[in-house]
């Protein structure tokens, strides 16, 4: 295996304990730091570089070679990033370049440690042309040099990002670039001049649980809940592990519940609510929300789905929402009227008993003869349920004052069952289907539609639906526990 340190070279990279057996043009003004460009030139003439490597000191590389070789059987590389300006820029900023200096540190650093395995060619130089204090232009260097390093590097080897020398601009995009490319395995390192040994930053752990974080608000601000849990589960290790695994339940919670799997949405909590203190109670609040496994809850979830798909702009959804909910609404409905079924499971006949026992109700309003004239076949098929059908009986039924709520719901589910219909350009042809569209055909706006939902529901079953969906109580508790809240 490779392990890489990445360095950017500055202008006190390459220290010396003292300057006075030096050229005076080669030492800065204080006469206390070498001039980078000048003073690299001067010290690798062969003849300087024998009298002064053993004097040389590389105070920022060594130290993180010394944190970096602790790992057995490891080949090293090392990539330096130096500046080199045209000679069209002023002297006094292009003399600040590191290019020679960077030459200089390879040969210093095969010269010592190539018997620890260190091999000149795994010393790479990488130079810039452009003003290193430009922080674009650093963000366009390092855009193009990391990915290319990226690229030929083993699967898995480490890569150590020096933030020490360099300018600040530097520093910054080799650690900003250097943390999206190389992902979990870019490491950044620091050295200090008061430490014998460099110590690892926590900053790219903090800048991916940023990213993890904002990326993951957006994903659940589109209730994309299987796509938030393969997310979760490419950063878990960014996460304490009782916060991944509190998050975890919780978008499993949404993903079961927004599939109508209720049972198993209550269970997805189980595991971890021993573990919560501050949002036990919000938790156990969604399971209770649940605890009713009637169809009248199912069809409470199916307002929630079709909100969703409103606020994504599926409108194909919208209206299989509609009309599973207008449907299902009549169905229940019938059956507080007394209706039974030829089979409960699938509602698709009336039974016959209970058919010839309201013959004449029927026969009134053209769905039945008065007798039975029919052959069996035609009878049946004049059994089987449809919605037009399954209206009229309850209008027929639904005649007293104690059922002044039903009629109301009835003529609620009409607005809601004037865009239904478009579902038939959907599922036979390949036509489109935009929110004017529905509205259009609907005569009324997503929200009244939305509205006339809630209404249909308190009618018929006598219970207010919050106009909050439950599916942004849970992006809350998920934002909660990304907080640090459990």
């Amino acid at each position: 295996m490779s392990i890489y340190l990445l360095a950017n070279i500055g202008t006190r990279d390459v220290q010396l304990d003292t300057f006075t057996d030096l050229p005076p043009e080669i030492v800065n003004a204080r006469g206390d730091g070498l001039i980078p460009r000048l003073a690299g030139e001067y010290l690798r003439q062969p003849e300087h570089f024998e009298r002064f490597q053993q004097r040389l000191r590389l105070p920022m590389l060594e130290k993180a070679l010394r944190f970096i070789t602790a790992k057995p059987d490891a080949t090293i590389r090392v990539v330096l990033f130096a500046t080199n300006q045209s000679e069209r820029v002023q002297a006094s900023y292009r003399n600040n370049d590191t290019i020679h200096l960077a030459n200089l540190i390879r040969d210093v650093l095969f010269n010592r440690h190539s018997a620890t395995g260190l091999a000149k060619k795994h010393i790479e130089i990488r130079l810039t042309d452009q003003n290193p204090a430009d922080y674009d232009l650093m963000y366009e260097f390092y855009r193009h040099e990391l990915p290319t390093i990226a690229a030929h590097r083993d699967s898995g080897s480490p890569i150590y990002l020096l933030i020490a020398g360099g300018t600040p601009q530097m520093n910054t995009m080799l650690l900003l670039i250097g943390a999206e490319v190389f992902s979990g395995a870019a490491m950044p390192l620091y050295a200090s001049q008061d430490l014998d040994r460099a110590h690892q930053l926590d900053i790219t752990r903090q800048l991916y649980r940023q990213a993890f974080q904002r990326s993951l608000e957006v994903v659940l601000q589109a209730y994309s809940y299987s796509p938030a849990l393969n997310l979760l589960h490419q950063n878990r290790s960014f996460l304490e592990q009782e916060q991944a695994s509190l998050l975890e339940a919780a978008i499993h919670y949404a993903i079961h519940r927004r599939n109508l799997d209720l049972v198993q949405a209550i269970k997805a909590f189980d595991a971890t609510i021993a573990n919560t203190r501050a949002l036990r109670e919000m938790v156990r609040s969604l399971q209770q929300e649940l605890a009713d496994q009637s169809e009248e809850v199912q069809l409470r979830e199916t307002v929630f789905l079709a909100q969703i798909a409103a606020r994504t702009e599926n409108w194909a959804d919208f209206l299989a929402r509609l009309h599973r909910f207008s449907e299902g609404c009549m169905q229940l409905i019938a059956e507080q009227l007394g209706v039974a079924w030829s089979d409960k499971k699938t509602r698709a006949s009336f039974a016959k008993v209970w058919w010839n026992m309201h013959r004449s109700e029927l026969a009134a309003i053209g769905l039945a003869e008065s007798e039975e004239p029919m052959s069996p076949e035609q009878e049946n098929k004049s059994r089987e349920v449809d919605r037009t059908k399954l209206r009229a009986i309850i209008d027929i039924l639904a005649y007293t004052p104690e059922h002044e709520p039903i009629r109301q719901a009835i003529a609620t589910l009409k607005v809601i069952d004037a865009p239904i219909p478009l579902r038939n350009n959907i599922v036979h042809r390949f036509t489109p289907i935009s929110q004017s569209d529905v509205e259009e055909k609907a005569r009324v706006p997503i929200d009244e539609l939305l509205a006339a939902m809630r209404l249909a529901y308190y009618y018929a079953f006598g219970q207010l639906i919050a106009d909050e969906s439950p599916y942004d109580s849970i992006n809350r508790l998920c934002g909660d526990i990304l907080k640090g809240m459990k």
